[in-house]
């Protein structure tokens, strides 16, 4: 059975400066320390490995082979070990470390991008690792904890132990074909769209749930004509004239040839919140909450 070996790295550290100084007196005086307490440490470490790493002068000192060994291996494991400690810090600080970011499509466009952006150019060791889920399988992966945050619209609602805050404001608009009637009105009406036809994402995305709610607290259920599972494939057909749809205003900052955004006359909140369990909130996620609250 191979033997585990339980040295303190100060000893390592103490032979590795009377190994490169061939000096005991000078490697103390390099350590800050008397030269007595660093022969001791040395014959120490050397009895615990059981095998002599100097030859010892009047004078001076000499490596034996085993010295020579150990040496080459004590600059490589310090150099990891201070390297590892630094990383530590850093992750302790927030300056590094791993984000598993969960986030639903829309969220990826409008204020969050350009905050993002910096965040991430400001944090070069913070790795954001970016998983889109719905908000509900989001929910259940904070739950199980393979989630550090969730990123969905309309989160005021987490399960219990979890906090939700709202990272900005936002709202649907209606998207329809560039020459639709409702194109020249400046504001619509929620009733006005009772009889249009709808392009969707399939009712178990949580934005449609939410929706087919205000429509029918409106009066009408969404007569949907065709379900796809991408947006941009939804606004695509639209420009074709297939239907209209509701969708969250940071798609209006692009260019969608053939279609047209209007507000409705009574905004239908589209807010974006990050939920995530404080107890469990690393360094590096809590910088990034404030970046994006800010």
């Amino acid at each position: 059975m191979e033997r585990v070996h339980r040295i303190d790295l100060k000893l390592l550290r103490y032979f590795l400066a009377v190994a490169e100084e061939l000096h005991f007196g000078r490697a103390a005086a390099r350590l800050n320390m008397s030269q007595p307490p660093l022969s001791i440490h040395v014959k120490e470490l050397e009895n615990q490995l059981g095998t002599p790493l100097f030859v010892r002068h009047s004078r001076s000192v000499a490596l034996t082979h085993a010295g020579k060994i150990l040496m080459e291996e004590s600059r490589r494991l310090l150099f990891s070990a201070n390297q590892a400690f630094a990383r530590v810090e850093q992750i302790g600080r927030g300056e590094a470390g791993r984000i598993e970011l969960g986030v639903v499509g829309t969220a990826m466009w409008g204020k969050m991008r350009p905050v993002m952006r910096r965040f991430l150019k400001e944090n070069p060791n913070v790795e954001v690792l970016f998983r889109e889920k719905m908000p509900a399988m989001q929910m259940a992966l904070l739950e199980r904890r393979e989630l550090d945050a969730g990123i969905w619209r309309m989160a005021i609602e987490p399960t219990e132990g979890f906090t939700s805050l709202r990272l900005h404001e936002s709202a649907f608009l209606v998207a329809m074909p560039e020459d639709h009637p409702l194109a020249c009105c400046p504001a619509i009406p929620l009733d006005a769209l009772r009889n249009e036809y709808f392009v969707t994402m399939p009712s178990i995305h949580t934005d449609w749930a939410f929706l087919q709610r205000v429509c029918q607290k409106a009066g009408f259920t969404p007569m949907i004509v065709r379900e796809v599972m991408e947006p941009q494939t939804v606004l695509a057909m639209i420009s074709m004239g297939i239907g209209i749809t509701l969708i969250a205003d940071s798609y209006a900052q692009m260019n969608w040839p053939g279609v047209v955004f209007r507000p409705l006359e009574e905004r239908i909140p589209a807010d974006l919140y990050i939920v995530y369990e404080p107890q469990q909130a690393t360094p590096a996620l809590t910088k990034l909450i404030d970046a994006l609250i800010r």
